[in-house]
């Protein structure tokens, strides 16, 4: 017997009516017809989602595929903020999320003038990294789509705790100095075991939030990809898997019907320029977009940004050794889940698997081990 949930095919149905657009609105460019002739049904909108995890790389292929003409996010091209979508987080926003992608903002905002007037192929989607770890948002997004493709990036457990708890302090004050939260009270799961300890940045600094009060946050729960994965019901979740999965309790997914793209975010660092090509062709191929067209490297200014954020803790610290020794057991677990069980579906697409598997074994290693 298993205790995670299943939710099957017929639970919380939503009857789902075709988009509601009147007309569709073809454009014309250099006298060819460049969009699609007929609106989409609503199940059938969203080609994709970059649905996890926060702190590994989302942002960047978010910004990324917003630049691209064949792609809509959600929002305008180029310099424009585009952001992540949450409307789907809530149960009452679904209108909200459909007024969003109307065929007239998707006409709007793409461009399917291929060369040599070739119509490209548009592709539809959002940004959602916080997906596959809160339960109503992944169940609101395969009830309304359940054939849609997931893009998921992983990161070791120790660096993503470590990146997790200093962006949430981003917006601090240096000079308020701070009483921050000792790492080794961040030990289990969010609102549970870290209970008041385990809090957003709304409870470090109340006024300068952007974070919502009851939102999972940092710990050690926080940065367990292995839960999330299982959701997709991409296993046979026999005794010894559910063992790895410490028997969680979030709702399984079999109605899920789409395709899977995984992997880790030292392989968007890659200095290997052969096998970080690999990996962007192997992402446009997932994608059906025009070879050469996508890019997983940051701009400088995105560099600079990133280096200016000041660093609250380091995580290869001595008084982090007791949440480093959690993190890495947790990351020995899912990295075996990975590799024995999940890479064995036929609907996972993961570029330079070798370098994947390399990358994930590490997870077992605690990072800040000289030796």
């Amino acid at each position: 017997p298993t205790n995670v949930n299943v939710r099957g095919r017929n639970a919380n149905h939503i009857n789902i009516p075709l988009v509601s657009d009147a007309g569709t609105v073809d454009r014309i460019s250099d006298g060819l017809v460049v969009h699609e002739t007929k609106p989409r049904h609503k199940n059938t909108l969203i080609d994709f989602a970059i649905g996890g995890f926060p702190k590994c790389g989302t942002t960047t292929m978010m910004k990324r595929l917003s630049e691209n003409p064949q792609v809509f996010m959600g929002g305008p091209q180029g310099s424009l903020a585009v952001n992540e979508i949450n409307m789907l987080r809530h149960n009452d926003r679904e209108q909200e999320f459909f007024d969003l992608y109307s065929t007239e903002r998707i006409n709007e905002h793409t461009n399917l003038a291929g060369p040599n007037g070739k119509v490209l192929k548009l592709m539809v989607g959002f940004k959602g990294p916080e997906m596959m770890r809160m339960e109503d948002f992944f169940t609101n997004v395969v009830n309304l789509f359940p054939a849609i493709d997931l893009i998921l990036s992983l990161r070791h457990p120790v660096l993503h705790f470590e990146s997790n708890y200093n962006f949430r302090l981003r917006n601090a004050d240096l000079d308020e100095k701070l009483k921050l939260i000792e790492t080794q009270h961040l030990i289990g799961n969010c609102g549970h075991d870290c209970k008041n300890n385990c809090t957003p940045k709304f409870e470090y600094i109340a006024k300068r939030s952007r974070a919502h009060k009851h939102d999972d946050d940092t710990c050690t729960y926080s940065s367990t990809f292995q839960y999330g994965l299982s959701r997709l019901s991409l296993t046979p979740m026999e005794s010894e898997e559910l063992a790895l999965l410490d028997h969680h309790q979030m709702t399984i997914h079999p109605e899920w019907s789409g395709r899977l793209f995984l992997m880790e975010t030292g392989q968007i660092a890659d200095k290997d320029q052969v096998r970080h090509g690999r990996l962007e062709r192997s992402f446009e191929e997932f994608l059906g977009l025009e070879a050469n067209s996508f890019t997983t490297d940051e701009t400088a200014e995105e560099i600079a940004d990133y280096q200016s954020h000041h660093k609250f803790i380091h995580i290869c610290d001595d008084e982090h050794h007791e949440v480093r020794k959690v993190l890495v057991e947790l990351g020995a677990k899912g990295a075996h889940w990975i590799k024995d069980y999940l890479l064995e579906s036929d609907r996972i697409v993961v570029p330079n698997k070798d370098h994947f598997i390399e990358l994930i074994d590490k997870w077992g290693v605690d990072p800040c081990d000289k030796h």
